[in-house]
């Protein structure tokens, strides 16, 4: 599907495990990959109206999987 879409599949894997926001540009490019209007993939109603499993449908985001690094205060 990624490679379908034009999309890296280590990116694509980031937005499945919740690690990244995506664009509506990169909606857009899913949704055609996988033959779906891209304003279905983003109605709150799919999973129901699918048939899908709803707990598996949004990927809960996460820390951040680098540390952040304080700047120390300018005095």
């Amino acid at each position: 599907m990624a490679n379908d879409a034009g999309l890296d599949r280590a990116f694509v894997g980031t937005l499945e495990r919740g690690q990244r926001n995506i664009s509506i540009n990169n909606i857009e490019l899913i949704a055609r990959a996988i033959g779906y209007p891209p304003h279905e993939l983003m109605d709150p109603n799919l999973p129901k109206q699918r048939g899908l499993d709803e707990t598996l449908t949004r990927a809960p985001r996460t820390v951040r999987p680098y540390a952040i690094k304080k700047r120390p205060r300018a005095r």
